[in-house]
Order: C-alpha cells, then sequence, then structure tokens
C-alpha cells in the first residue's frame, strides 16, 4: 500500500500535468525507500521534479532548434552555390 505522502507526491505532479515524469516503478521505490515521508519533503521532491522536467525539456528543444537552424543552413548553402553556377 503506498504511504499517504506518496501519495500527495502523485497528487501534486497530477494537478501540473507532470505525474508522468515518473514512473509507477518511481513511484513504488520512493515508497518503499522511504524517501518521502511527509508533505513538506513531497512539496519539494514535486519542486524538483518539475525543475529537472523542465530543464530537459528545454535543452531538447533549444537541441532541436540548433539542428534545424544547421539543416536550414545547409539548404541555404546549396541553393546559394546552385545560384552562383546559374542553375
Amino acid at each position: 500500500m503506498t504511504s499517504e505522502s506518496v501519495t500527495y507526491l502523485k497528487n501534486i505532479l497530477a494537478v501540473q500535468n507532470i505525474s508522468g515524469l515518473i514512473t509507477s516503478e518511481g513511484y513504488d521505490l520512493i515508497d518503499q525507500e522511504k524517501l518521502v515521508t511527509n508533505h513538506n519533503q513531497a512539496k519539494v521532491l514535486a519542486r524538483l521534479v518539475k525543475e529537472v522536467g523542465t530543464n530537459n525539456y528545454n535543452a531538447g528543444y533549444a537541441e532541436g532548434r540548433a539542428e534545424q537552424a544547421f539543416e536550414d543552413g545547409k539548404k541555404m548553402a546549396e541553393f546559394m552555390k546552385g545560384a552562383s553556377q546559374g542553375e
């Protein structure tokens, strides 16, 4: 049976629509190892999970933008090369 504190953590993350950042196995581990034993700890862990998730999203977004800029640059170079050769 899941502890009240872990259930509280799940509820906080669900309200923030980020409950998927911790898997059911992760919640089980948190509960088994007694990592969260009160509501204050649940609030702190929820904040950390949100920050990590946000930072991962932002890093992935920035990486995707950089890759897209690289691809756009390659296309522009090919276009310019063709234009300079009269194609």
